[in-house]
This record gives structure tokens, sequence and C-alpha cells, in this order.
């Protein structure tokens, strides 16, 4: 049995051998098969959709909307409601974002840059941009197709003086107090140079009316888990009461600019009483003020971002 098993010379003997250890194994070795790499062979349905992708693509990359079809638009449309309506308005006459009804985008004057906006956002502002693998790039053309028809509709008016409106927001409204216009003011809120071209008409509207329905964020605040411009008021241990906005904050201590323009470190170890105000707003609303002076006032705001 050991030399029926071990190395045969060839012939009779190693067949032998071989099915001795096949016996004593149990198993049967298969003869090995040549594997043979084949090309895939495109389908006439994978042709199809392959084509009218690229000719949607080529289409929405188009300078001039009107050569789009209409279908394309609606797309757009779909998508630019779906991704872009929160801030700018379903309809494009802007929100917590610009309005995008106008006859030019100034970070955007042509289809390429509109698309390059889109994907990348505003570096330094609440424009965040698309990521690729949940918008693509075919619906980021359909959404620049359909915004720059946007241009096409009726400009919201605005019925102010804007030179009276800035009389208004120095004085009757007191804005310098917590604003910055072109390094002029305190910056205990948002600063407003160039707000008429971040804000649109109805948010400033309602941020004058009823200022705690449109609380200012910071979206950098926002993807930390930090709300921006959020009011706190605290009591020390000796009774002393301390309202301001939140500049920082951390585990131990935090820090508040008050009214005045006066930046506070206090230790939370110190504090009988930290309330954080999400829902409220420091800035009053316009009361006493004529809709004359509000209109002036939105008028004198939307002009700010004029020559932006």
């Amino acid at each position: 049995m050991a030399h029926a098993l071990g190395p045969g010379t060839g012939g009779a003997g190693s067949v032998r051998a071989r099915r001795a250890a096949t016996l004593i194994s149990g198993v049967k070795r298969r003869p090995r098969r040549r594997r043979i790499m084949r090309r895939p062979r495109p389908s006439l349905c994978g042709l199809a959709l392959a084509a009218s992708v690229f000719a949607a693509v080529g289409q929405a990359a188009a300078q001039d909307e009107t050569e789009v079809t209409e279908a394309g638009l609606q797309r757009g449309a779909m998508f630019y409601q779906a991704h872009c309506g929160r801030c700018h308005g379903m309809l494009g006459h802007g929100g917590e974002g610009p309005s995008l009804a106008r006859p030019a985008l100034p970070r955007a004057p042509d289809h390429e840059s509109l698309v390059r906006v889109i994907r990348r956002g505003i570096p330094g502002t609440g424009m965040p941009g698309t990521r690729s693998n949940l918008v693509s790039d075919l619906e980021v053309d359909l959404i620049a197709a359909y915004v720059r028809t946007l241009g096409r509709d009726a400009v919201v008016e605005v019925t102010g003086d804007a030179a009276r409106g800035g009389e208004v927001f120095a004085t009757a409204g007191d804005c310098y107090s917590c604003h910055v216009v072109e390094g002029r003011g305190t910056g205990i809120g948002p600063e407003l140079t160039g707000v008429g071209l971040r804000r649109g008409v109805d948010y400033l509207y309602a941020s004058l009316r009823t200022p705690d329905s449109e609380l200012p964020v910071s979206r950098r605040g926002l993807l930390r888990g930090f709300r921006g411009y959020l009011p706190i008021r605290a009591v020390t241990r000796e009774g002393r009461v301390i309202t301001g906005m939140r500049v920082n904050e951390d585990a131990f201590t935090i820090q508040l600019r008050s009214i005045s323009g006066r930046t506070v470190s206090l230790r939370k170890e110190d504090l009988v009483e930290l309330e954080k105000q999400f829902d409220h707003s420091l800035m009053p609303a316009v009361e006493g003020m004529t809709e004359a002076d509000i209109d002036d006032l939105v008028a004198f705001l939307v002009d700010l971002g004029a020559g932006s």
C-alpha cells in the first residue's frame, strides 16, 4: 500500500496511486476548467438610457434656458423646491436666503457659475454646497436652468423710500445700537451690510414686525450644535442679572455680549441661574412706527445689497 501511494513514475502505477488517494480522501477531483473573460455587451435599453441622460445634461448646460425642454424645466422646479425652496422661497422670491427672481444674480451671472455655486456653496454665508451622492450633476444642471427662468418673473416691488429708511434706521429705529452697517454700529445682532443680497423682502418685513418668528441663524454654529445669536439671561450668586447675546460657551464658562457692546465672561459655577432663550429675540418689534416707516426701512435694507 505504501508503495502504491508513493509518487509514481507514470503508467498504471501512478494511475492506481491517484485512485487510491481518491478513495482514502473521499473527494473526487474535478477537472479544471479554463475561465474565459467575455466583454459585456451593452443592451439597447442601456444605450438608450445613456443617450437620454447625456442629452438632458447637454440641454441643461446650455447658456440659454430656452434650449432646455419644458419637461426638463419641470423636473428642475421639482428638484429646486426639494433642495432650495426652504431658504429661497418656493417661487424664488426669497426668505432666509435672497430672492432669485431677478434678471441677473450677482454671484452667478451665467449657467456655469450658477452650477458652481449650487455645487460648492458660498463660503462664509448660509449657502451650503450640495453633496454629489445626494444631488446628481444632472439635477444640479436642471436646478440651475430652472433658477435662471425665475428672472423672467416680475421682481417683487419695494414701495418705500430707501433714503428716508436710512434716517429711520439711524433715529427712530435706533438700529445701529445692535447692528453694524459698513463699519458703523455695534455688533450684538447680525451684521446688515449687504443684507438685501442675503434676505428676501418678505423675510425682512417679518423680522421687523415679529422678530421672534424669524430668528437669525449661524449655519456654522448649527453644524456644531451651536445656535448663533442666542439671548442669555444669567444671575450671579450676588443677585446680579446679566443679559446679552451668547458669543461662546464651553462646559465651565460662557461669554456674553451685552446691549452696550461689552463682552462679559462668566464662570458657570458662580451662577445660580442660566437661561437660554431659544424662542426669543433681543430685537424689539417696531412698535410706534407707521406702515410708511416700515416700508421705508425695508427699502433701505434691500438697497444695502444693491451694489454687492
